[in-house]
C-alpha cells in the first residue's frame, strides 16, 4: 500500500499565519494559526510528522518573509491566487462548524466567527491549488 502524500497550505500574514496540512485529495489532516515568530519551528515539526515537500501559499500580504523561511527548509513553494479566499473560508468555517438546521434559520451574514479563521483560508488556498493544478504529483 502506497503512503498518502501531503502538502502544506499557508495563508500568509504579517503577524500570524494560517496553515493546514492537506492530503492529495484535499482532506484536512492538521490546521492551525501560528505567530510569525514561531513559524519556522512549527513548519519543521509538521514536516517531520507529515513528510511533505510542497507548500502552497497565497500570493499576497506577508509572503516574502515566509518564502525565505520555506526556501531555507528546501521546500518547493507554489503561489496561488487568494482573492476572495476570506469570504470562501468564512462560508467553509460555518458549513463545517454548524449543522444545516442553523444555517437555514440564520443567514451567514448574521453569524460571526468566534475566532480568526486564517487556518480555514489556508484550507481554501490548498483546495484551490488541487482544483487548478497542472502537475499530477498527488495522484
Amino acid at each position: 500500500m502506497e503512503k498518502t502524500r501531503f502538502f502544506l497550505a499557508i495563508d500568509p500574514g504579517r503577524e500570524k499565519v494560517g496553515m493546514a496540512v492537506l492530503s492529495g485529495e484535499g482532506k484536512i489532516k492538521w490546521m492551525g494559526i501560528v505567530g510569525i515568530t514561531n513559524l519556522r519551528q512549527e513548519i519543521e515539526m509538521l514536516q517531520s510528522r507529515f513528510s511533505f515537500q510542497k507548500v502552497v501559499m497565497g500570493g499576497s500580504t506577508g509572503k516574502d518573509k515566509i518564502v525565505g523561511i520555506l526556501q531555507e527548509l528546501n521546500l518547493e513553494v507554489m503561489l496561488v491566487d487568494e482573492r476572495y479566499s476570506s469570504e470562501e473560508a468564512r462560508e467553509l468555517y460555518f458549513r463545517e462548524r454548524f449543522p444545516s438546521f442553523w444555517r437555514r434559520i440564520l443567514p451567514l451574514s448574521f453569524l460571526s466567527p468566534r475566532r480568526p479563521y486564517d487556518d480555514w483560508q489556508a484550507v481554501v488556498i490548498g483546495r484551490r491549488y488541487l482544483q487548478n493544478r497542472r502537475d499530477k504529483a498527488f495522484e
